[in-house]
C-alpha cells in the first residue's frame, strides 16, 4: 500500500509500535530516524529492536536523542570490542587484510570479551527502573545459542537489574564476540535468524508499524511482506558501510541520512538516492521534457539519433537506467533519475538537503573539474573520509578501469559528442554507445545541463 504524510497523523486510541533491526556500527541510522520522528510528533506505544536496535531502543525509552548522538559520534571500535581497529584502511588490500586477521583472532579467541561494550551499555543505559516506568512497551530479541532458535523478551519478562545483560546478550555479534551467559544458557546476537524483530508486535493489534531496516547480518535472508497492519519500512539505498567498523565520519553521515530518509517518508522533502526541497521537480520535469523534444525533434535530422528511435535501444536504455536506480523508470521519474544517477557517478554525498539547481551545479562543477584534470578517478575532495564497506572498494576499483569506468565512459562520450560539431561519429562510436547505453544517457544529461545552466 502507497503511505503517505498521514501515516504520522496519530488519531487518538490508535496503537503504534516501532521496530529497530539489528547491524552493528550501522545503528548511527537508527539515531537518525529517532530525530525526525521526535520533529514529526511521531510517539509509538511499543518498541523493540535486536542488537543495536536494542539499545537503541532503550536509549529511546531514556528520551533523550542529543544525548544518544553524542554517544554514537564518540564510539570508536575499542569502545565495543577488546580489539584495535586501524585509524585508517587506505586500500583493498588493507581492508581484506584488517578483517580477515580480525576474524581469525576473534575464533582462535572464540569471540572477543564484550567488556567494553558492556560498560558503554552500563554508561548510557543505566537507570533500569526509569525504563520500566516508561508509558512504551518496550522488547528485545535474543538467540539461544543451546535451541538454536531465536527469543523474544518484553521488558517486564526481564528479572529486574537484568536489562543490561540481555542488551549485551543481544548485541553479541558471535564469533566476533563472546558468547552472554544468562543463567547457564548461552545467548548470542538477536540478529542471526532474523535481524528485524516485527514478530514480537504482529500479536499487539497495532493499528500501525514502522520498521527500520539497516541490513544487518544474520544467517536468513527472507523477504518480509506484512499484510496485517499498514507498514511503513525505513531503509536507504546508500552504504552504511561495515557492521565492526565505527568511524566519526561516517557515523555522522548514517545519522543524516536516517533523519533525511524519514522526512521523504512523511512527504517534507522529495527524492529517492538524494533529498531535495519539496515541489522544485515539476519545474525540472518540463524543462527536461523540452530540451528532450527539441535534442529529438526540432534541430536534429532522424538519422542523427536514429538509436532513439529503435524501441529496442529504448527498452535497453529504460531497464539499464532502472537497475542503476534500483527503482522503475517512468516518465515521470525519468528526470529526477537522470539527475540522481549522475550525482552518484560523480561522487555527491547525500548528506544534505539539496535544490535542484544547487545539485546540478555541483554535478557540472565537478564534470568540469576532472575533465581539467585530466583524470576520471577520484580525487581530493570527491573522496569520504572515512573506512569503506566490501562493496564500495568493489565499486572504487572498478571505477579505475577505463573502459569499464561509467565516470570514464560518460566523461568520453561527453567529449565526443562535444568535438562532433553536432554531427554523429563513426561507427566505432555507435557501437560504443550502443554497448554503453547508461554512459550514453549520462553524458547527453550533462549536455541538458550545460546548455541549461549555461556554464
Amino acid at each position: 500500500m502507497r503511505l503517505s504524510k498521514e501515516f504520522f497523523n496519530i488519531k487518538e486510541g490508535e496503537k503504534t509500535a516501532l521496530v529497530l533491526g539489528g547491524g552493528g556500527a550501522r545503528g548511527a541510522f537508527e539515531v537518525g530516524v529517532w530525530k525526525a520522528l521526535d520533529e514529526l510528533d511521531y510517539k509509538p506505544d511499543i518498541i523493540t529492536g535486536t542488537s543495536v536496535g536494542a539499545l537503541n531502543g532503550a536509549l529511546m525509552l531514556q528520551g533523550n536523542v542529543l544525548d544518544a548522538e553524542k554517544m554514537w559520534l564518540d564510539i570508536e571500535g575499542s569502545k565495543i570490542l577488546d580489539y584495535k581497529f586501524p585509524l585508517s584502511i587506505k586500500s583493498f588490500k588493507d581492508y581484506q587484510r584488517t578483517i580477515s586477521g580480525f576474524l581469525i583472532k576473534a575464533i582462535k579467541k572464540q569471540g572477543f570479551s564484550s567488556e567494553p561494550l558492556s560498560n558503554l551499555i552500563n554508561q548510557y543505559i543505566h537507570d533500569e527502573e526509569t525504563l520500566r516506568q516508561s508509558p512504551i512497551e518496550f522488547g528485545l530479541s535474543v538467540t539461544n545459542g543451546k535451541k538454536n532458535k531465536i527469543e523474544f523478551f518484553y521488558l517486564q519478562d526481564i528479572p529486574r537489574n537484568s536489562l543490561s545483560k540481555f542488551l549485551l546478550a543481544s548485541s553479541s555479534l558471535y564469533p566476533a564476540m563472546e558468547k552472554i551467559y544468562i543463567e547457564g544458557i548461552p545467548y548470542m546476537d538477536g540478529g542471526y535468524l532474523n535481524h528485524i524483530p516485527y514478530e514480537m508486535v504482529l500479536k499487539k493489534n497495532l493499528d500501525k508499524l514502522v520498521i527500520v531496516d539497516i541490513q544487518g547480518p544474520g544467517f536468513l535472508r527472507t523477504k518480509h511482506h506484512i499484510e496485517t497492519v499498514p507498514t511503513l519500512w525505513i531503509r536507504t539505498e546508500w552504504s552504511l558501510g561495515d557492521y565492526l567498523f565505527f568511524h566519526k565520519k561516517r557515523t555522522s553521515l548514517n545519522i543524516q541520512l536516517g533523519y533525511l530518509e524519514t522526512m521523504k517518508s512523511a512527504e517534507r522533502f522529495q527524492g529517492y538516492w538524494y533529498t531535495f526541497e519539496k515541489d522544485l521537480m515539476k519545474t525540472e520535469n518540463c524543462k527536461f521534457y523540452l530540451a528532450l523534444n527539441e535534442l529529438l525533434t526540432l534541430n536534429n535530422p532522424k538519422n542523427k539519433l536514429e538509436l532513439f528511435f529503435d524501441e529496442d535501444y529504448q527498452l535497453l536504455l529504460i531497464k539499464e537506467l532502472s537497475d542503476k536506480w534500483n527503482k522503475q523508470v517512468d516518465k515521470n521519474t525519468l528526470p529526477l533519475a537522470m539527475m540522481e544517477l549522475a550525482g552518484r557517478i560523480f561522487r555527491i554525498l547525500p548528506e544534505k538537503v539539496y535544490t535542484v539547481e544547487n545539485f546540478q551545479l555541483e554535478i557540472l562543477k565537478r564534470v568540469k573539474r576532472l575533465r581539467k584534470e585530466k583524470t576520471f578517478n577520484l580525487f581530493g575532495d570527491l573522496v569520504p573520509e572515512f573506512h569503506l564497506s566490501g562493496k564500495e572498494w568493489a565499486e572504487k576499483f572498478k571505477e579505475k578501469i577505463p573502459f569499464v569506468s561509467n565516470r570514464h565512459m560518460t566523461l568520453f562520450i561527453l567529449e565526443t559528442l562535444e568535438q562532433s560539431n553536432d554531427e554523429f561519429p563513426d561507427k566505432l562510436f555507435k557501437t560504443i554507445i550502443f554497448i554503453k547505453p547508461f554512459s550514453f544517457a549520462l553524458a547527453l544529461y550533462i549536455l541538458y545541463l550545460k546548455k541549461k545552466i549555461k556554464e
